[in-house]
């Protein structure tokens, strides 16, 4: 595709979409007494993606920036935790995200530029979380489903009641292998409970304290989030035990040293995926005027 052919595209309809879609969900937000952050994009310490396993191995690119060294986004995770121990209890942002992956396929979910509703509760756990995102998602999808666009896409949102199917990772991997043949054996939303992965994501007796949402239909994660550890000596352990520099993090460090992290729970809510979810596009690119698909050079 030339650049030519990619502004030639009619996007107009989901876009049309995608604005009602973001603001639905930044009003519930604010209805429900959040503070809305601005994001930011350069940091010295970002989300390491690692150990997950459902993510590659990757680096966050660098920029120099008078006289120091700073990352560009993975995930604004780390500042959401920040921001909560500044005595913010509930925030939210409309985060961009840069995440340089080394995949060898097109899978027709991923990006490498998108943006996340991100959000952070202080004091919340898993439950509190989940039950939240329920009552967003179920009021959503009932919103949407009145839309004029959704006729003119041709696109019918199926009818969703809380609470959503739990299962664990460990239940998922022994019935239908993994997460993505999973979303395409069912047919409404479900989480996945107690995954493996990041040293930020607490754990308790040996499980993780972590959910994924799955859309059904094969279109795969939309929200990933966890309670957080935030404990110095339970950090630093998962640090060593991850492989990760604690030198790499610092600022994180010294801040749960002193005692300023707070217990909380959050997610990150994909953007672009869900409203491929809602308008039912196969692949990411229709959905993004500007694709950014691993792998693929960008045309503009």
């Amino acid at each position: 595709m030339n650049a030519v052919q990619l502004i030639s595209r009619d996007i107009e309809p989901i876009m049309r979409v995608q604005t009602k879609v973001v603001e639905y969900m930044t009003g519930f937000f604010v209805k429900k007494g959040f503070r809305w952050l601005l994001p930011i994009m350069l940091s010295s310490i970002t989300d390491p993606l690692w150990p997950d396993p459902a993510a590659a191995k990757m680096k966050a690119p660098e920029i120099e920036a008078y006289g120091s060294r700073l990352k560009l986004m993975h995930s604004m995770i780390l500042h959401k935790q920040f921001a909560i121990g500044m005595g913010l209890e509930k925030i939210f942002i409309l985060s961009p995200n840069i995440r340089l992956e080394d995949r060898d396929r097109d899978d027709g979910r991923h990006s490498y530029e998108f943006t996340q509703l991100d959000f952070e509760i202080a004091h919340a756990s898993m439950d509190d979380v989940m039950s939240l995102i329920e009552e967003l998602i179920t009021g959503l999808f009932d919103y949407v489903r009145t839309l004029p666009e959704m006729r003119e896409i041709e696109r019918e949102i199926p009818e969703v009641k809380s609470p959503f199917k739990r299962f664990t990772m460990k239940e998922i991997e022994e019935v239908y292998g993994d997460d993505e043949k999973a979303s395409k054996a069912m047919r409404e939303p479900f989480w996945i409970v107690d995954i493996s992965r990041e040293f930020y994501d607490r754990e308790d007796q040996g499980h993780f304290r972590n959910y994924d949402l799955i859309m059904p239909e094969g279109f795969g994660e939309i929200s990933s989030g966890g309670e957080r550890e935030w404990q110095y000596e339970r950090i630093v352990k998962k640090l060593k035990d991850s492989g990760l520099s604690l030198e790499a993090f610092k600022p994180y460090l010294e801040v749960a040293k002193a005692g300023k992290l707070k217990p909380s729970a959050g997610a990150g809510i994909g953007v672009e995926r869900l409203v491929r979810y809602i308008v039912g596009a196969k692949h990411i690119a229709e959905v993004q005027p500007f694709p950014r698909i691993p792998g693929i050079p960008a045309v503009i």
